[in-house]
């Protein structure tokens, strides 16, 4: 009898992984990508002013009034054309509250540099009692699994961070948004991966902020999740609230834009005193004024409109911005008569399905450079034909 042996692999046509059955490996894009924002504080206006125009339409309609490079923040279907963003408005009023950070911040950053292991987490203490938030960084040094074959794919690690006050015996999660306060980056890097967390500190100090491990430690050299307590960033805010100044805040993923985006705003802008008998159309011709009954005299309180009458007679009151001029120097009643004159509803010029009535003068304008008093009165007076 002949026996016959085979050598399993060893080449040929019979055997598993013979000739002809090679592949090449193949390796994943990168999925993770270490994200900056850009903070940008714009000064719209002198204040109070009505605020951003609001169009309706959806939650947080008012982003359609937003520009980032000409582009709307929100688009006509209340759709978001920007990912990761906030906006924080301050109209102007003189007790408003200042912007929450990072706006008006003081940072000092602090290096750990130490890995978090399962059983290992690293803790760090915070003593400064004027310390609002913390932010803490991770750096993964790459997150990818080499598996047998040869290809190179994702890979996905958990972790939480914790904090413990003065007057605390336990840990409790810091990212109580998440499940179980536990975070899980997933996808894949080859290289060094970094996460922030903003953790706000509300307790009593010193503070103890601990990152852990939930994931198991790695123990192929195949499998790539190391975790690193890069660093915390203690963070003051300054609290400035710019009384009196129309303020807005923008927070952006920079790898949407180039360089800082352009901003515009569409504002209703400064509030002005109007007659105690007059109302402010918000509807059909916005800003438009109209009266009922007669005028005792007196004023109301200070709302917007684009009657250039009484915008003209604000800008010559106000002793911040405008002139200065003594309200008692000052014909109110002159300024009501040209009030009802700019007002009045007049033809628009068009016809046909377009033709409608508008009021005769209104006024929309920016006055962001300085100049001469007597020139500014008689650039206004020219809107309504007026001489001063």
């Amino acid at each position: 009898m002949t026996q016959t042996k085979y050598v399993q692999g060893s080449g040929g046509g019979g055997g598993k992984g013979g000739g002809g059955g090679s592949r090449t490996p193949t390796e994943a894009d990168d999925t993770l990508q270490s994200v900056q924002f850009a903070n940008v504080l714009d000064l719209l206006s002198e204040g109070e002013i009505a605020g951003i125009e609001d169009p309706g339409g959806g939650t947080n309609s008012w982003h359609k009034s937003i520009f980032l490079d000409d582009t709307a923040v929100k688009n006509s279907s209340n759709e978001d054309n920007f990912e990761n963003f906030k906006i924080f408005v301050r109209n102007g009023t003189q007790d408003q509250t200042h912007l929450p950070g990072p706006f008006n911040t003081t940072e000092r950053e602090t290096a750990v540099s130490v890995e978090v292991t399962k059983d290992n987490p690293v803790t760090r203490t915070i003593t400064d009692a004027t310390v609002d938030r913390l932010r803490v960084t991770l750096t993964i040094p790459s997150l990818q699994i080499l598996e047998d074959d040869g290809d190179v794919v994702g890979h996905s690690v958990q972790i939480k961070i914790q904090t413990k006050y003065a007057n605390q015996t336990e840990f409790s999660d810091a990212l109580d948004t998440l499940p179980d306060g536990t975070d899980t980056i997933s996808g894949k890097s080859s290289n060094r991966y970094q996460r922030d967390y903003l953790i706000t500190l509300s307790g009593t100090f010193p503070v103890d902020v601990r990152v852990v491990r939930v994931s198991a430690d790695e123990t192929s050299q195949k499998r790539a999740s190391s975790t690193i307590f890069q660093s915390f960033t203690e963070i003051i805010d300054d609290k400035f609230r710019y009384p009196n100044s129309a303020l807005v805040g923008l927070r952006f993923d920079s790898r949407q834009f180039n360089s800082i985006p352009t901003r515009k705003y569409l504002i209703r802008g400064i509030k002005v005193k109007i007659p105690s008998n007059a109302t402010v159309d918000t509807t059909t011709h916005l800003g438009r004024i109209t009266y009922s009954g007669i005028w005792d005299g007196t004023f109301q309180a200070a709302t917007w409109t684009n009657d250039p009458a009484w915008c003209l007679y604000d800008l010559l009151i106000s002793e911040r911005y405008g002139a200065g001029v003594p309200e008692s120097s000052l014909d109110k009643y002159d300024f009501f008569a040209i009030s009802q004159y700019c007002n009045e509803l007049v033809p628009n010029g068009k016809t046909g399905a377009e033709a409608n009535s508008e009021p005769r003068f209104s006024l929309n304008i920016l006055i962001n450079s300085r100049d001469e008093v007597y020139n500014v009165i008689q650039q206004m007076t020219a809107i309504f034909r007026g001489i001063a």
